[in-house]
């Protein structure tokens, strides 16, 4: 789900439910709000919902969050309980969410063309940039100038996510690639090391059995002529989908640039 912001000058409430944006002034980012699963608060109206007292316990509820994590991204709120929920990630919190327990904060910052994106248990923060095309160096070094990275792809709803915002049938760029040492591929995220061939798996075989249903399998990725280091997303004839494989990085493609997603 995307939803764009109203202001970079204001927070505000994105409802998952059917409702409109509800703005609460007084920042230049923008906090994203996913209503829970429980039938009762949803069918409350935007209004209802995010009245002064809820968004000031709300509120509360971040200062602990911050307190008991400097680097906090995301809280669990329910107004009705009290429940207060912190983490690092808002990946841990999907499940309460899905289960009606609270409500989930998250924060995106709007400026550059960033928005919200969900599926699933995936939650980020993306620029989706289709106007244009770039090869991977430039495409890579365009989302680090506007403060974030490649996009990453480690898990089966992070892909569906990806492939939403794009658009069924785009293939696309993502931060990952074995440019520095061959069958050896690094996330543009945080420079993590995804997997590497060695003397007894191909990087194929290393591919699906780490990131096994995300890659056009069992042909990927194969460094077709040498000349293959760059990850993109394209359309897998063998799945019918759209699935991870290498190709030329010098290509000009389409790219999905990510943020971290942080607290506000």
């Amino acid at each position: 789900m995307q939803v764009k912001a109203l202001s970079t000058m204001c927070w505000m409430l994105i409802l998952l439910a059917t409702g409109p944006p509800v703005k609460v002034c007084a920042t230049i980012r923008a906090r994203s709000f996913y209503r829970n699963s429980n039938p009762v608060r949803v069918s409350d109206s935007a209004g209802d919902h995010l009245n002064a007292t809820d968004t000031s316990r709300s509120i509360r509820c971040a200062v602990k969050c911050l307190t008991a994590f400097p680097n906090c991204t995301s809280y669990l709120h329910n107004s009705s309980t009290g429940v207060c929920v912190q983490a690092l990630s808002p990946d841990s919190l999907v499940s309460q969410l899905l289960n009606g327990n609270g409500d989930l904060y998250v924060s995106c910052d709007t400026q550059n063309g960033y928005h919200m994106h969900r599926y699933g248990s995936a939650t980020a923060c993306l620029a989706v940039i289709m106007s244009s095309r770039a090869n991977f160096t430039v495409a890579s070094s365009y989302c680090e100038q506007i403060g974030g990275y490649l996009a990453s792809v480690k898990t089966w709803d992070k892909l569906q996510l990806l492939t939403t915002a794009m658009g069924n049938n785009n293939s696309f760029w993502v931060g990952l690639d074995d440019m520095d040492e061959e069958g050896t591929f690094v996330w543009r995220e945080d420079g993590e090391v995804a997997f590497k061939a060695n003397a007894t798996f191909t990087a194929a075989e290393m591919a699906e059995s780490v990131m096994g249903g995300l890659w056009d399998h069992p042909r990927e990725p194969n460094n077709y002529a040498g000349n293959e280091d760059c990850i993109q997303v394209k359309y897998s004839e063998t799945s019918n989908s759209l699935k991870l494989n290498d190709y030329k990085c010098h290509t000009r493609n389409k790219y999905i640039c990510e943020k971290t997603v942080r607290f506000v």
